[in-house]
């Protein structure tokens, strides 16, 4: 072997070996596990909300070493900076829906997030809605078109006026507000009725959706989780 050859064959060793030791500490290292807890989801704007990520954890760095950051308004920018400390403490000026997001990062930089349903009403004695009921489509439902009708059942205790919200996704994780503002409704052997109608649902997949009710003074109440999946094409 002369000797560029053997330069080659020796720096080919070292790209192996350093390829290979890259690889396994990918392979190695998990992604963190992001979770928090609130220690109230409803409130007013005077409010003080405890956010407690110490629920955080990775399979090789210990929860103490875990970085969390805090968006509150979910908005893409962040209110805090990676810390170590898992508490924190929030007040929301305006009435609304928030979803918090917090993230997590472990010591080799690898992170995790999750989002949670805030409710921010105008008046804190005023009683939320009850969970919807839903009518059509049945969970499970197969077979479906395209075009879907939805239809449910809700009240209230002080028997607000009500709002509701439809929900679509492909997961439970990917839903999202479809329609919102519903106030339609038909009365059916003496009960309301509410319902809305969805167009374009792609055929041979599976969709999930969810209703939530809202008050006059903010109070979101969500329904389940149902799915249904189209007929094929």
């Amino acid at each position: 072997m002369n000797k560029v050859s053997g330069l080659a064959a020796l720096l080919f060793l070292l790209l192996f070996a350093a390829s290979c030791s890259e690889k396994e500490e990918n392979t190695q290292n998990h992604v963190p596990v992001a979770d928090y807890n609130i220690n109230i989801y409803r409130g007013d704007v005077s409010t003080v909300f405890l956010f407690d990520a110490n629920n955080v954890s990775d399979k090789e760095d210990p929860t103490d070493l875990l970085e969390v950051r805090w968006d509150f308004l979910n908005n893409g920018t962040f209110d805090t900076d990676f810390s170590t400390q898992k508490t924190i403490t929030h007040q929301f000026s305006q009435s609304g829906l928030y979803f918090p997001l917090m993230q997590v990062r472990d010591t080799k930089g690898m992170s995790d997030s999750i989002r949670k349903m805030v409710v921010i009403v105008t008046d804190i004695n005023n009683q939320p809605p009850d969970k919807p009921v839903y009518l059509t489509p049945p969970d499970w439902q197969t077979w479906m078109e395209p075009t879907v009708i939805f239809k449910w059942t809700c009240s209230d205790p002080e028997n607000d006026n009500l709002t509701f919200d439809l929900w679509v996704g492909r997961s439970p994780e990917s839903l999202a507000p479809a329609i919102t503002g519903i106030s339609d409704f038909e009365i059916i052997d003496q009960q309301t009725v509410y319902n809305t109608t969805v167009s374009g649902f792609a055929l041979n997949r599976t969709f999930f959706w969810q209703v939530f009710a809202r008050d006059v003074a903010g109070n979101y109440t969500p329904g389940y989780i149902w799915r249904f999946t189209t007929r094929p094409e």
